[in-house]
């Protein structure tokens, strides 16, 4: 204890022989020595809030020292002095004083915190003395606090946890009162807040609920009665269907102290997923026993736990022969004894190779064909545990489909021949063959000769069937041990072991001589020859595919020949293919070089020669091998496609220069079928008349009975289309076809051209001019214009003349004239006009 020199009651002098000043000094050292021992500070105050008393552990307490703190000092400074001495903030100091002077005023006793840096807390329980003045007595109550701070981190989780439920949860006393409810029970009920708190009974919760609708079927008491007899019981719930039809299950839990606890649930959801788990299960059930597929399933010792109903019927099995735990080898053993599976096999061979191939190989699936033919696909999948599924499917019609698959793709489906595949691979294996034999391999193409024209005159049912007649015609005529193969449209390939050329001679007369009769077909006549190539293995080389292209070679070279021939491969064959190719090359650049030009010749009104039209003829000048005849170079343009480009500059060449001609003086341009199937050649004509300025009245477009043969809607269309803008259609090489008078039946013509082949040798021949005549009568009949071509006598112009053609074409008339020379030309027609 601190003891002042200075106390609030000065002390009397001493007196020597004094035994009250002796008595008092002992008391005052006895006192002391009480105060300085004391584990509590001490500080008292007089009725000034000034220190009059204080002790040692109060100093200690406060973090002062006996220098700054003396009697006298108002309590306030010294408990400013820790904001001086950084043991409090000023704030801190401001909250205490303020509350300090508060209760001090207030005359009652209180306790007085101090809270000082790094969390420590001292704690002063202040009483007040009855003449006036305060004893306080300081503790450290750090620990104390800290433990109330804990105590309150642990309520306030506990309030966290039980306002974060997902169920609703609610405290009852003994006296039925609500003592704590978190929010997820008002929430589940819907409750108020402001009317279900603590201190309500359970009878005002249960009335509130009632009046609020939230229980349709039951009156307040009934579910009182039926709550509190939950209650009574312990640890038991029960399940209430609210009006919104939410199901909520609330577990009552009695308390040692009476009252008890409820934990109330909203199951609607599980109940929900509950039922449609069930309703699921329902349909696996029902998935497991419709299922196409037999499926069971084993454990790890391979014993039956489920099995299907196809799965029993695929194997002969009744349901109670597949009863749960089950082994695999006596399910086994039981469709072997009912007939099942093919004679021989035992059930433990069938477990082995079960388990060798499926278990412990792995293999994605095992084939088991029965006794009756059935072939079923086994696929087994191990499960998580240790066990495994099995699904059993009967592919036998599937495996029926594979094969006849793997047939077709290797037959022809019209004459059932092989096709070119299998002709490849017994070909490679017949070359084979020749490398360690002494004997050789025809390899033989044979081709019907016009094919395209019986097909596309009589229909392609006709020519399917006719396909069909000849391929049964051939494979009678070749021997055992040869294949022959469709190789696609018309062209057939046979394989043919020979010991020479002889040999193969023979054999391709075989073939002609065996469609050399005529074929009835639907009614129909028809005679069918054909051109046959041969190729020798290993005179003409060893390579199939070179084989196969040399025979090829060989029948084109028997049809320019005659046809209904055949003709034995020549390396000059190769040669001629090479210098189509070589034209073919030249031709892809030749309109890129300005190597193309245009040739025009004048169409000739009989009645008063007048100069009608002139046709534009297409000519190509090669830089090494000069003029190239169209019929040389326009095949190849029609398969190779050039002739679309090549078409395209021939018209927009010919308009120009027909829109530098007098009116009505008109330009015939002919079409190929490839150009019409182009579905963009309308805009193609529309656009160069617009660029030329031609009139359309005033261009003509020639097409051949080819065209028509497409028989397809969209190039008439086009053609009426064309027609419907005022360009004229012309049908070129009129009879020449076996269909002209069906197209000319449904395509209203503006003009026919009797192809040159009539008027030739019309002088000779009489059949000839009856033909011209015919057709000049149609034409008159139809009110088409008709021009006879190829007119080079006078005899022939006289002829067709009387006949009744309109028009007149060929060199008697004028050769083909390049654009340079019409100026003149038409000048020299018109003055011959004038002058007639």
């Amino acid at each position: 204890m601190q003891v002042e020199p200075r106390t609030a009651t000065p002390t009397k002098p001493r007196v020597v022989g004094d035994n009250n000043t002796d008595d008092l000094r002992t008391l005052l050292a006895l006192h002391a020595i009480a105060l300085g021992t004391m584990s509590h500070g001490l500080c008292v105050l007089d009725a000034d809030g000034r220190v009059v008393l204080f002790n040692h552990r109060f100093l200690e307490i406060m973090k002062a020292s006996p220098d700054t703190v003396g009697v006298g000092m108002s309590f306030r400074a010294v408990l400013e002095l820790g904001v001086a001495r950084g043991h409090s903030t000023r704030k801190s100091f401001n909250e205490t004083w303020r509350e300090c002077k508060d209760r001090l005023a207030q005359a009652k006793p209180f306790i007085l915190r101090h809270r000082f840096a790094g969390d420590v807390v001292v704690a002063a329980n202040f009483r007040p003395i009855q003449a006036g003045g305060w004893v306080a007595i300081y503790g450290d109550a750090t620990e104390e606090a800290q433990a109330v701070r804990e105590l309150e981190h642990q309520i306030d989780d506990l309030r966290q946890a039980v306002s974060h439920m997902s169920q609703g949860l609610c405290l009852f006393d003994a006296e039925e009162r609500l003592v704590i409810c978190n929010e997820q029970y008002l929430r589940i009920y819907g409750f108020d807040p402001a009317v279900v708190k603590p201190g309500v009974s359970y009878r005002q919760i249960l009335d509130y609920a009632v009046r609020s609708g939230k229980h349709p079927t039951l009156s307040s008491e009934e579910l009182y009665q039926r709550c509190i007899a939950m209650v009574r019981r312990f640890d038991s719930s029960h399940r209430l269907q609210l009006t919104s039809g939410k199901v909520v299950e609330t577990t009552f839990r009695p308390i040692a102290s009476g009252g008890w606890v409820a934990v109330h649930e909203d199951i609607t959801t599980r109940l929900r997923q509950q039922e449609a788990l069930s309703e699921r299960n329902l349909l696996l059930d029902a998935t497991l026993e419709n299922m196409a597929h037999g499926l069971c399933a084993y454990d790890r010792d391979l014993r039956l736990i489920v099995a299907n109903r196809r799965y029993l019927e695929m194997y002969g099995l009744a349901p109670d022969d597949a009863r749960p735990g089950t082994t695999l080898i006596e399910l086994m053993q039981t469709s072997i004894d009912r007939g099942i599976h093919v004679s021989g096999l035992t059930a433990e061979q069938m477990f082995v190779d079960y388990k060798r191939r499926l278990i412990e190989n792995k293999d994605p699936v095992l084939h088991r064909e029965l006794a009756d033919g059935r072939i079923i696909a086994v696929r087994h999948q191990p499960m998580a545990n240790g066990g495994w599924v099995g699904t059993y499917e009967d592919i036998t019609e599937r495996c029926r489909i594979e094969k006849h698959i793997a047939r077709l793709a290797r037959h022809d489906a019209l004459t059932e021949l092989p096709n070119r595949l299998l002709f490849r691979e017994r070909m490679a294996e017949a070359l084979a063959r020749v490398g360690t034999q002494t004997e050789s391999l025809a390899v033989i193409c044979v081709d019907l000769d016009n094919f395209k024209t019986i097909n596309d005159s009589l229909g392609h049912p006709v020519g399917d069937k006719l396909l069909q007649w000849v391929g049964a015609r051939l494979r009678d005529a070749i021997s055992d041990g040869n294949t022959i193969a469709r190789l696609g449209g018309d062209e057939f390939a046979i394989l043919h072991r020979v010991d020479g050329r002889e040999g193969a001679a023979a054999l391709a007369r075989r073939l002609i001589d065996a469609v050399a009769g005529p074929a009835m077909i639907e009614g129909q006549e028809i005679n069918a020859g054909l051109s046959v190539g041969i190729a020798i293995a290993p005179e003409d080389g060893m390579d199939g595919d070179q084989l196969v292209r040399f025979s090829d070679l060989a029948m084109y070279r028997a049809k320019a020949e005659g046809r209904n021939t055949f003709r034995f491969y020549e390396p000059v064959m190769s040669a001629r293919i090479q210098s189509r190719r070589s034209l073919e090359l030249d031709l892809r650049r030749a309109l890129t070089a300005g190597e193309f030009s245009l040739m025009y010749q004048p169409q000739v009104a009989l009645a008063d020669n007048e100069l009608t039209g002139m046709e534009a003829l297409m000519r190509w000048t090669h830089p090494q091998r000069g003029p190239v005849s169209p019929a040389e170079f326009i095949p190849i343009a029609e398969e190779t496609g050039l002739i679309v480009p090549f078409g395209e500059w021939a018209l927009q060449q010919a308009c120009a220069e027909a829109a530098r001609w007098p009116d009505p003086i008109r330009v015939a341009v002919n079409l190929s079928p490839v150009q019409l199937r182009n579905r963009g050649f309308v805009a193609t004509v529309t656009r160069t008349l617009a660029m030329t300025g031609l009139p359309a009245g005033r261009l003509e477009l020639e097409i051949t009975e080819a065209v028509l043969m497409l028989n397809d809607e969209a190039v008439l269309a086009m053609l009426h289309q064309l027609r419907g803008f005022g360009i004229r259609i012309a049908m070129d090489d009129f009879g020449t076809g076996y269909s002209s008078l069906n197209y000319l039946r449904n395509f209203p013509f503006d003009r026919i051209k009797i192809d040159r082949c009539f008027t030739t040798d019309v002088d000779r021949d009489r059949g000839g001019g009856a033909i011209i005549q015919a057709i000049a009568t149609l034409g008159t009949s139809l009110g088409v214009e008709t021009t006879a071509e190829g007119i080079e006598t006078a005899d022939q112009l006289e002829l067709v003349r009387r006949a009744g053609c309109t028009e007149v074409q060929g060199y008697l008339i004028s050769r083909p004239r390049p654009a340079a020379d019409l100026p003149k030309l038409i000048a020299e027609f018109r003055r011959d006009c004038a002058a007639a």
